[in-house]
């Protein structure tokens, strides 16, 4: 069957041959592919979430399942990896590890069923957090968690002044990684190399920050391929923020060609000279903790996360977009009630970001929950 490759392919030789290969392979051989065909002008149509959960059955194709996306604002993904997917997927983070110097001894403040000495559910108090790192000072010297969770520990050891200055490594994933979660890395845990990584349960890792320009990811590409579309699915140049499209070269379980999986990124081009693979500039995150201006276009939540966290006393917060003009805003504060003030400054703060007035309904939380996979999401679109 005779289908076009991707413009962002053509001079990528690695990506148009592994592209051909998987995508003639589940043209062939895969009943969703066979089924969904080709475009008018013969594409590989993308893939959205939602043509997936209408045929995540025909996808899976009998094989088990071994991910499930987190579900946090719909029905979770399925998919399935065999075992020559999960030993690539192992060579990849061993590759991303080798880039920082090798291992370490690391703690753990994740989510995860599987019980460790090194290990602590990213749930637990940070009183609790602080007892482990305190008890294995002389034993582990890195640790990995989500970037909120790096936020309420390093807090907590600068309020306490407490000595971190054996730990050598600190790294965060699963959640987008802001500059100011990574200034209080610097300031609790001077010592340490930080690390991030981009990454999902379709895909594994996407990319690893470059240890040499830390301003740059790296793409993974010898497991997937990236294209960086438009609103019209043209290739964006460098700089320019984009849909992330992505296919992966080698799982034939539950192919996913072409998915758009729901994230902004943009190009960029890393000047290390030390790692040969394709970089990415900026990665904002999931659409849907982006939010929708009234005239529809899509705004990172970023600069509206850096000024609610500047509020007074402010602890934890977290904006759901229920329409196009009205918002839930969920505040852990030691104000305890909204007072003028707080709400003059809150309008104020979405105001400067979206240049129009909203209705915000302002609701204090003693806390506020993490999702069952332990992410915890500061903005949610309901749109």
């Amino acid at each position: 069957m005779t289908f076009k490759l991707p413009e962002s392919f053509g001079q990528r030789p690695f990506a148009r041959k592994h592209f051909r290969n998987i995508a003639q392979w589940a043209l062939t051989h895969h009943p969703f592919y066979q089924r969904r065909g080709l475009t008018q002008d013969g594409e590989i149509p993308l893939l959205s979430r939602d043509d997936i959960l209408d045929n995540n059955t025909l996808l899976l194709n009998n094989h088990p399942i071994t991910a499930t996306t987190s579900g946090s604002t719909g029905v979770p993904v399925k998919i399935s990896w065999s075992e020559q997917r999960k030993n690539i997927e192992r060579k990849a983070s061993e590759r991303f590890i080798s880039w920082l110097g090798g291992r370490r001894s690391v703690i753990r403040f994740i989510h995860d069923d599987t019980p460790a000495d090194n290990l602590l559910d990213v749930n637990s108090s940070i009183a609790d957090q602080l007892m482990m790192i305190e008890h294995r000072r002389h034993i582990s010297d890195a640790i990995t968690t989500y970037p909120s969770n790096a936020e309420r520990l390093c807090r907590a050891v600068i309020e306490q002044r407490l000595d971190m200055s054996h730990i050598q490594r600190f790294g965060v994933y699963a959640e987008v990684f802001e500059a100011e979660q990574e200034v209080l890395i610097r300031q609790a845990f001077p010592n340490a190399q930080i690390w991030s990584t981009y990454s999902s349960q379709e895909f594994g890792m996407i990319a690893g920050r470059c240890p040499h320009n830390p301003r740059y990811h790296h793409i993974m590409a010898g497991k997937i391929g990236v294209e960086i579309l438009d609103d019209s699915g043209q290739p964006c140049p460098p700089g320019q923020i984009g849909r992330l499209v992505i296919t992966d070269f080698f799982n034939q379980n539950s192919p996913l060609i072409r998915y758009d999986i729901g994230d902004l990124a943009a190009w960029g081009e890393c000047d290390c000279g030390q790692i040969d693979l394709p970089s990415i500039e900026q990665v904002l995150g999931k659409i849907r903790g982006s939010l929708v201006h009234k005239n529809g276009e899509r705004i990172p939540f970023t600069h509206l996360s850096v000024a609610l966290r500047d509020i007074e006393s402010m602890r934890q917060y977290q904006v759901i977009q229920e329409q196009l003009e009205r918002f839930t805003l969920r505040l852990v504060n030691p104000r305890g009630s909204e007072d003028d003030t707080l709400r003059e400054e809150v309008h104020q703060v979405f105001y400067q970001h979206f240049g129009y007035q909203t209705d915000i309904t302002i609701v204090f939380e003693k806390s506020i929950e993490r999702e069952q996979n332990g992410k915890f999401y500061s903005s949610i679109c309901r749109l």
